[in-house]
């Protein structure tokens, strides 16, 4: 019976984001308000003076990953690398990213033609 019941726990709690599931993602540091939309550069990465300044006006540093942003979490850890090319390794639960290590990582530049 209690094989069965957390058996049934776990098949309920995953979709609802409560297992956490280890990975390293990588992205641009962004924040949770402007996301993917609103802080494009030229070269299509954030603007870091956009992203800095939404998240003292209350938003939070995320991690735009694909068409996606993730939260990020502890902020402090995130702070430093305001709209950086970076690889995140942590756990993913509930859309945010509990951040173990995140290290910077070099945009590359386009092939010459």
């Amino acid at each position: 019976m209690k094989t069965l019941f957390i058996t049934m726990l776990l098949a309920v709690s995953s979709p609802l984001g409560y297992a956490q599931s280890p990975g390293t993602w990588e992205g641009f540091v962004t924040d949770t308000h402007c996301g993917t939309n609103c802080q494009r550069t030229s070269a299509m990465t954030p603007d870091r003076a956009c992203v800095r300044r939404c998240v003292k006006q209350g938003s939070k540093y995320g991690l735009w990953y694909g068409n996606h942003v993730y939260g990020l979490e502890p902020q402090s850890k995130a702070s430093k690398f305001a709209a950086e090319n970076v690889r995140v390794t942590g756990e993913l639960a509930n859309d945010t990213i509990n951040i173990k290590s995140i290290t910077q990582v070099p945009q590359s530049k386009p092939a010459s033609q």
